[in-house]
């Protein structure tokens, strides 16, 4: 049952808020959309922040040629959302995330077949929630027509399914309202997890040292020791970018330096950049003020939680030119929208 626009405004504007605190997007590195009708929906809008977002700003997407009306711009992901609404006529509530397990899951580029996994992995209500299989779509440049046809096509090939993973991406999950997506989001954010450890062989420590934060002419500085990151720094190695968040963060890799007290090589690895490795000693992460700084942190420790998996089975990162392309996107749209008080929506 497709929501009235009031209705799927304030369901929205909750799960834009749940999103945030529940730790399934840095930033508002997601989007949220909700079924008006066989016609339309309503979807979160492009460069705005979250925790200002208004139902006005909100806006009224055509679902069978993506447009729209008015001054306001949406999510440059609604093609995705509206071709995924043509698939299921049951599906009234879809939510875009950059979740952490799931999105360093992502990085095998395969779908998972739950039956054939030990019993542990998956247990028969997140298996009724999510379906036999996760499907994963292949990869495409985040806000792109090949994106939101892969994502489609693996959707339409698992019907029973009620997530997509998003290689080198995140995920998207689906449902008849909001509580749905939100169980199905929450599902394969376990479900992945216990698999991303199967995967690996191994558990990281959970606890590491304490994260410092101070400002200095690069802006607002951030000393990190998330566990995933202690773990690459102890590699004293530089990090690809498995994930394309990232690789708009720091480009196709983040450099590793083994002495901050070195000004002249953390510069170097610095570069143009958002973040830095220190050899047994986290990272640096660097951006214009606080709130921004620690989006960076959050992405550096996921995507330093997928380079774990990769790295171990010798998985390729983002492609040298997809990063360049998202590195200079990050650069030239969203941190100006920053910067006038708005956010990415990638």
């Amino acid at each position: 049952m497709a929501f009235n626009r009031k209705e799927a405004g304030e369901l929205i504007l909750k799960a834009c808020k749940q999103l945030v605190s529940s730790g399934l997007i840095a930033r508002t590195w997601g989007n949220v959309s909700a079924r008006l009708s066989d016609e339309e929906f309503l979807i979160t809008p492009s460069g705005r922040a979250y925790e200002t977002l208004t139902p006005e700003e909100l806006v009224v997407v055509k679902i069978k040629d993506h447009s729209w009306e008015g001054d306001i711009k949406p999510s440059s992901e609604k093609g995705m959302h509206a071709e995924l609404y043509k698939i299921d006529p049951e599906w009234n509530f879809i939510v875009h995330t950059h979740q952490t397990n799931a999105s360093a899951l992502s990085i095998l580029g395969e779908d998972l077949d739950l039956d054939a996994f030990p019993d542990d992995i998956a247990t028969d209500e997140e298996k009724a929630i999510l379906g036999s299989v996760i499907p994963c779509a292949k990869y495409g440049l985040s806000s792109t027509k090949t994106l939101t046809n892969n994502v489609a096509k693996a959707a339409k090939n698992n019907p029973g399914s009620s997530s997509v993973l998003m290689k080198h991406h995140g995920a998207v999950v689906m449902g008849r309202n909001d509580e749905e997506a939100f169980k199905a989001a929450y599902a394969l954010e376990k479900v992945c997890g216990r698999i991303y450890e199967k995967k690996c062989g191994e558990k990281i420590a959970t606890m590491s040292g304490e994260s410092v934060a101070w400002e200095s002419i690069y802006g607002n500085m951030l000393h990190v020791r998330t566990p995933y990151v202690m773990e690459m720094s102890r590699r004293g190695r530089t990090v690809p970018s498995y994930l394309d968040d990232m690789a708009m963060i720091s480009g196709r890799s983040t450099e590793c330096v083994k002495d901050t007290k070195d000004v002249k090589a953390f510069r170097k690895a610095l570069g143009s950049h958002n973040a830095v490795i220190i050899k047994n000693d986290g990272a640096i992460c660097v951006a214009g003020d606080k709130d921004e700084t620690e989006a960076v942190a959050l992405v550096l420790e996921k995507n330093c939680q997928a380079a774990n998996l990769g790295l171990k089975k010798a998985l390729k990162p983002v492609g040298h030119i997809s990063s360049a392309i998202e590195r200079r996107i990050y650069v030239n749209k969203y941190s100006k929208l920053k910067n006038a008080g708005g956010e990415t929506d990638a």
